[in-house]
């Protein structure tokens, strides 16, 4: 079974390989300096990271069975064609979910000490010159965070607020939805549905966004979101760019709308150094490597490795996205 690797990761394309060996299969990496139809034409399965993988790429693998994703969101897989043409798409939902959790705290605790400012004014020469350029920061205890979408990772970050002391509202599809050992109001302080989120927003010290990126999604948190926010709040995302409004983000920051915004994640990938957003103080930026560490790639590529494992056997894969295809 050919499989073709499109991620730019070295890490994960390493143990991927080593893993596939393991259990008696192959894969080759794409070379991305040459062209890439090529390299896919004989192509069964194709495990990728952030490739767009649209009817054009799907169109130049005429053997084609497989797509896989390294993460849980697949907005860039055409699932819909793909499904049309009896190929599966699978992804990974629950490997890097304490890593993305951890990495959403890290943001939150960077904004809430004030970090930027307080590096920017660490070689003056006086305690006092620092207080009075404002650069104190503040406690995550006592503050107030909504969690928007309480999946796998949305659950880990809101275990970690809450031992930080924070007040954790949860805004979720299907909020009430009982999963097996899961006690979901354990971890909150109060949860409903999409039909709360406005009010939660309106109470927190930060918003941080955990749902995939759909039709429903796009732009949800926008200009009418952004101005109920508190002046003093604070924008957390980890999950999918466009989930949020770029143009309102932008009128937000700049106009001290909201105290700041941190995200792993933008809308073009990599971000270009010279966008606006960038050039803004109260604009954090990480290059999308929250759910990047060394567990969390061993993980997703025993996952991947599984279900490729699987799929040559004529077995579906455990993580099936297209679960109306059968084997």
């Amino acid at each position: 079974m050919k499989t073709k690797i499109l991620t730019h990761s070295s890490d994960l394309n390493e143990i991927l390989l080593a893993k596939l060996n393991q259990v008696g299969l192959t894969g080759e990496t794409i070379d991305y300096n040459r062209p890439l139809s090529p390299q896919l034409l004989d192509a069964e399965v194709l495990v990728t990271g952030f490739s767009n993988i649209d009817k054009t790429i799907i169109d130049s693998c005429p053997n084609l069975k497989l797509v896989h994703q390294t993460g849980i969101g697949v907005d860039n897989v055409d699932v819909g064609y793909c499904t049309s043409k009896s190929i599966f798409v699978a992804n990974v939902p629950l490997a890097n979910a304490v890593s993305v959790a951890e990495h959403t705290l890290f943001l939150i605790l960077y904004l809430a000490k004030n970090v930027t400012n307080t590096s920017a004014s660490a070689t003056r020469s006086s305690l006092l010159e620092r207080r009075v350029a404002g650069v104190l920061g503040s406690e995550a205890q006592g503050k107030t965070l909504t969690v928007v979408g309480l999946g796998a990772t949305g659950l880990e970050v809101a275990k970690r607020a809450k031992s930080f002391g924070m007040q954790v509202i949860a805004v979720t599809r299907n909020p009430f939805l009982k999963k097996p050992g899961i006690d979901k109001a354990y971890f909150v302080d109060n949860i409903g549905g999409p039909e709360i989120l406005s009010e939660s927003i309106a109470r927190a010290d930060y918003v941080s966004l955990h749902t995939p990126l759909t039709e429903d999604t796009k732009n949800m948190i926008g200009a009418k979101e952004l101005g109920l926010m508190k002046i003093s709040a604070f924008l957390v995302n980890v999950a999918r760019a466009p989930i949020v409004d770029k143009e309102a983000l932008f009128r937000a920051l700049s106009n001290n709308k909201i105290s700041g915004a941190a995200f792993d994640v933008f809308w073009e990938e990599p971000a270009d150094p010279n966008d606006k957003l960038l050039k803004l103080c109260n604009f954090v930026l990480t290059p999308h490597i929250a759910g990047w560490t060394a567990e969390s790639v061993d993980a997703i590529a025993r996952i991947i490795v599984t279900n490729i494992e699987r799929f040559s056997q004529a077995q579906v894969p455990l993580t099936l996205v297209n679960s109306e295809l059968t084997y």
